[in-house]
C-alpha cells in the first residue's frame, strides 16, 4: 500500500473541532434532559419536591437561598436548568473529543463505555475537586443513592445523543 494511502487510512477518524462542538450540542442536550429527568424523580423521592434538585444548581448565583427552594421559579428552576445544560454540554465536548479520537464511531459498547467514564469523571470533578461555591449544588438535596443514578442517567444519555448525531449524518451522506 502506497504511504500517502496507508495515512490517509489512519487519519480517517479525525474530527475537527467545530464537529466536536457541534456533537457535543447535542449530545449534551439529551444528557442534560435525561439527568434533569432523573434529578425531578430524585427530588420527589428525596426531598418531596421534583424542583429542589435542580434549584439548587442556581445557588452559584443565588448562593444558600437556592438550597432551600422547593417550588418552581424563573429565578432558581430555568438559571438551575440552564446552568445544569451549560455544564453537560462542557462534559459532552470531551465525551465527543474522546470519541473522536478513539474512532468509536459506530461501536454501540464503545460509545457507552465512554459516556459512563465521562460521567465518572464528571461526579469526581463535580464532588471532589470544585470549590463548594461551584458545586452543583444538587448533591446537597438527594441521597447518594440517587446522585449516583443522575450521573448515570448522564453517562448513558451522552452516547445516545452520540449516536442519534451519527445516525443522521450518515443519513445524509
Amino acid at each position: 500500500m502506497p504511504a500517502n494511502k496507508a495515512a490517509g487510512a489512519e487519519h480517517q477518524h479525525t474530527v475537527d473541532a467545530a464537529t466536536v462542538l457541534r456533537r457535543a450540542a447535542i449530545s449534551g442536550t439529551c444528557a442534560s434532559l435525561l439527568s434533569t429527568g432523573m434529578l425531578a424523580c430524585g427530588g420527589s423521592v428525596d426531598c418531596g419536591s421534583a424542583f429542589a434538585p435542580v434549584n439548587a444548581v442556581s445557588h452559584w448565583i443565588w448562593g444558600e437561598r437556592a438550597m432551600h427552594a422547593n417550588r418552581p421559579s424563573f429565578r432558581h428552576t430555568v438559571l438551575g436548568y440552564v446552568i445544569h445544560h451549560a455544564m453537560s454540554v462542557f462534559w459532552a465536548a470531551f465525551y465527543e473529543g474522546a470519541v473522536a479520537r478513539k474512532g468509536a464511531h459506530g461501536a454501540g459498547a464503545a460509545l457507552v463505555m465512554s459516556g459512563l467514564a465521562i460521567a465518572g469523571i464528571a461526579s469526581f470533578v463535580d464532588l471532589k475537586c470544585t470549590p463548594h461555591r461551584l458545586t452543583p449544588g444538587f448533591e446537597r438535596r438527594l441521597s447518594p443513592g440517587m446522585l449516583a443514578l443522575v450521573y448515570l442517567a448522564f453517562g448513558l444519555a451522552l452516547p445516545l445523543g452520540s449516536m442519534l448525531v451519527r445516525r443522521a449524518a450518515r443519513r445524509r451522506d
